[in-house]
């Protein structure tokens, strides 16, 4: 389905407007999830288009996806250990030396 917009033409599988889209919220939520177009109209106006977000990785998990095996018992031991001055001031840098405050 094509539908014209200010500047151009929209392809679409499917344009519901704003009422509809009210009541079917659910279903064009489902319908976008398996790859289809969703635009809501107001009017004849394409106003917005219904997308799935792409899930989020971790990092853990994108290691894992190269196999490479991710120790997390000593992972997390080493987030709970505390940071030294000399970690702190090269994550942050040292603001007393860059201020000339040293």
């Amino acid at each position: 389905m094509t539908i014209h917009e200010n500047d151009g033409e929209i392809d679409a599988d499917l344009v519901v407007k704003i009422a509809d889209a009210k009541a079917r919220l659910s279903e064009l939520i489902a319908r976008a999830e398996t790859g289809e177009k969703v635009i809501i109209a107001r009017g004849r106006d394409p106003v917005i288009e219904l997308k799935a977000l792409q899930p989020v990785r971790s990092p853990i998990g994108i290691l894992a996806s190269l196999g490479i095996d991710v120790d997390l018992a000593l992972l997390e031991r080493q987030l709970d250990e505390p940071y030294t001055d000399a970690e702190l001031d090269d994550f942050e840098g040292d603001l007393d030396n860059e201020l000339g405050i040293a």
